[in-house]
């Protein structure tokens, strides 16, 4: 059917029952419908009627091949390959927890705003009935001039709630960043020794064939081969279980972005952090956000105080008040300076004031709590990042040596100068010095990363590693 410009009201309504005709039928025959939001294909819709009004195009082709782009040209959330650094700075704009915060942070913002308006005039009306019979209409402006300090408390009240939600933020995104270097820096943990695993499964055939030989000429007796192969088979038992652990971490890894990927690449060797551990702990403890975050906690307290003291002063403003209906009986307008006293129930306002000291009291030793904890997290970290770039080293030459002393097993063991227990425990020795290795390595890398995130070196470069340099 095409459209002309002299539709009638009749012809439209038929036309859009047969749209919606059409849009079930697509959704019944196309499953790529189901992903395109409803909002979108109204657009989509209205679009080609207003397409066919004006070129006589039938409604359907253009709505069709609206579709079709729009289907083609969704975007899929899926990568092949992703860095380090692409993680953290998604993981830093896209995880629900921090958007959450986000949000609290502007919730705060107009907490602000709120606070300043008691500055402003207060309209107050109310209607009651008179002594006569009539209806008495009040309307009523109110200007505050004194009240003690508690506008002014309560606005450096909500400044300082805002201030801690700003904190807040980057409190989460701190933890958000330090899953995913952990997470990150497993899953190359894994890999690595993953690759020692396949390593050790190739060489455990290698005797495997040469013991089978032996066995069928009469060399060597039939419980070897047995014996051979029960030790290939927790070989193969162990590279299945970090299998399954590696995709548990690309699956965590996965939430923590938003997103899937299909491999991860290893990232370069970071650079020590080029400070010592007095300077480490002066720069975490100066870039932490949760002692800001406490001494807005503490600032609030101190505000609440003022607030409660002020509650004992008479507040004073000035009042324009007129009457609608009154009659010659009442004034109708009044313009006069109110004084307001109310210091609440008994001592209750005394009792405000001790609690709020108190709860500051409180903040100050929560404060203290959390700056030693972090004294304590930043040289731990320190001294973990020190101890294993100088065992490295001597990791690395254990996997020397004990690859030396296997190749040699593996040379002697043919002319019978070894036995193949002798081979078998070389190579044992082998993949447990490239765990340690691999342990110590991403430790290494993961607690160097952490120190630069903690001290806020890491979020200064935007994620970027600080590539160790080649020697």
């Amino acid at each position: 059917m095409v459209l002309r410009v002299g539709i009638a009201a009749p012809l439209l309504l038929r036309l859009v029952k047969k749209l919606n005709s059409a849009y079930c039928y697509w959704r019944r025959s196309f499953r790529r419908i189901e992903r395109i939001p409803f909002d979108r294909l109204a657009v989509v819709i209205v679009g080609g009627c207003l397409g066919c009004w004006l070129i006589g195009t039938p409604a359907t082709s253009i709505a069709r091949e609206s579709i079709d782009s729009m289907t083609t040209n969704t975007p899929d959330l899926t990568q092949e390959k992703i860095t380090l650094e692409q993680a953290l700075r998604i993981a830093a704009d896209v995880h629900p927890s921090i958007v959450q915060r986000i949000s609290e942070q502007s919730a705060s913002d107009f907490g602000i705003a709120g606070a300043r308006w008691q500055q402003w005039p207060a309209l107050c009306a109310s209607s009651s009935r008179g002594p006569l019979g009539s209806t008495l209409t009040e309307l009523q402006i109110e200007q505050p001039l004194w009240t003690g300090g508690r506008i002014t408390a309560n606005i450096n009240a909500a400044e300082a709630r805002a201030e801690a939600a700003r904190q807040v933020v980057l409190e989460t995104r701190k933890s958000i960043l330090e899953r995913t270097i952990n997470t990150y820096a497993e899953a190359m943990r894994l890999r690595s020794r993953i690759d020692s695993a396949d390593a050790v499964i190739a060489d455990y055939e290698q005797p495997t064939a040469m013991i089978d030989r032996r066995t069928a000429s009469g060399i060597s007796p039939q419980s070897d081969a047995v014996n051979v192969r029960a030790r290939l088979q927790p070989a193969q038992t162990e590279r299945m279980q970090l299998r399954l652990q590696q995709q548990h971490m690309h699956t965590e890894l996965e939430l923590l972005i938003g997103r899937r990927f299909s491999e991860l690449i290893t990232p370069a060797p970071v650079a020590a952090v080029p400070m010592t551990i007095d300077e480490v702990t002066g720069a975490a403890l100066d870039a932490a956000p949760e002692l800001v975050r406490m001494d807005a906690e503490q600032r609030i307290a101190e505000e609440v105080i003022a607030t409660s003291r002020a509650s004992l002063s008479p507040s004073l403003s000035l009042r324009y008040q007129r009457l609608f209906g009154g009659g010659s009986l009442y004034a109708s307008d009044q313009i006069f300076l109110g004084l307001t006293y109310q210091p609440g129930n008994g001592l209750s306002s005394l009792s405000a004031i001790s609690e709020a000291e108190a709860r500051r009291s409180g903040v100050s030793y929560a404060r203290e709590t959390i700056r030693l904890e972090l004294t304590a997290r930043v040289r731990s970290l320190w001294q973990q990042a020190d101890s294993a770039r100088r065992e490295l080293v001597v990791l690395q030459e254990l996997v020397k040596s004990t690859q030396q002393v296997y190749e040699s097993c593996l040379r002697q063991f043919p002319v019978g100068r070894r036995t193949w227990l002798e081979l078998l425990l070389a190579r044992r020795d082998v993949i447990q010095a490239q765990y340690a290795l691999s342990d110590m390595q991403w430790s290494s890398f993961a607690a160097t990363l952490k120190l630069e995130l903690l001290t806020g070196r890491l979020t200064a470069r935007n994620y970027r590693l600080d590539a160790e340099a080649s020697p």
